[in-house]
């Protein structure tokens, strides 16, 4: 995945912030395809130069929103925890997963996963996310003597986690991001019984 690490004005911000979220919105509306640069400016009431002074085109805005939504979901998954720390599982409680309430808040970015015709792939971000979290940040302490700490089960973790999070997105957010946070804390009650944070990178 492409970084994107120009620094800009705060302005350049706020713009390149309101041309992503017409690009969300208009990918809900009528699929990646179908989305041109026309259709972004006039939704976010800019003009063709404003939008070639911060993008080349479609793609490159794509790729860094996808760029940064990636970042975020590591972020918010490990951004309760500090390095050097242990946590008790049974002491965890619905605020301790702040990814579910970072996605809650996102639904518009998060529905595009439900779209045939989507960023192209962004399906393989939300699990791939989660299991680089696991894998550099998570040692985790089973409840029998089996290891779950190996990357095939932290791989099976990372899509099970990302399937249930989907069929979250799917249902419309049914639960509350409480209730999915608690949720996710009642499965991994049933193979871990504690977790070590080894490392804790900034995605500044």
């Amino acid at each position: 995945m492409i970084e994107h690490s120009s620094k800009i004005s705060k302005q350049g911000e706020r713009t390149k912030s309101h041309l992503k979220q017409a690009f969300i919105a208009l990918v809900n509306e009528k699929g990646y395809s179908h989305v041109t640069v026309t259709d972004m400016i006039k939704r976010a009431k800019y003009n063709r130069t404003t939008f070639y002074l911060y993008y080349h085109d479609k793609q490159c805005l794509a790729e860094e929103l996808q760029f940064e939504m990636f970042a975020r979901i590591k972020e918010k998954s490990i951004s309760k925890y500090e390095k050097g720390k242990t946590i008790n599982i049974t002491d965890m409680g619905p605020t301790s997963f702040e990814l579910t309430h970072f996605i809650f808040d996102n639904q518009a970015f998060f529905n595009l996963y439900l779209k045939n015709d989507t960023i192209p792939g962004l399906y393989k971000d939300l699990p791939l996310a989660i299991y680089e979290v696991l894998e550099e940040s998570f040692i985790l302490s089973p409840v029998n003597k089996k290891d779950i700490n190996h990357a095939a089960h932290k791989l099976y973790m990372a899509h099970g986690t990302a399937g249930l999070i989907m069929n979250w997105i799917k249902t419309g957010y049914s639960l509350s991001a409480d209730e999915m946070s608690q949720q996710l804390i009642n499965i991994l009650q049933s193979f871990a019984k504690e977790f070590s944070v080894v490392s804790k990178r900034s995605l500044k």
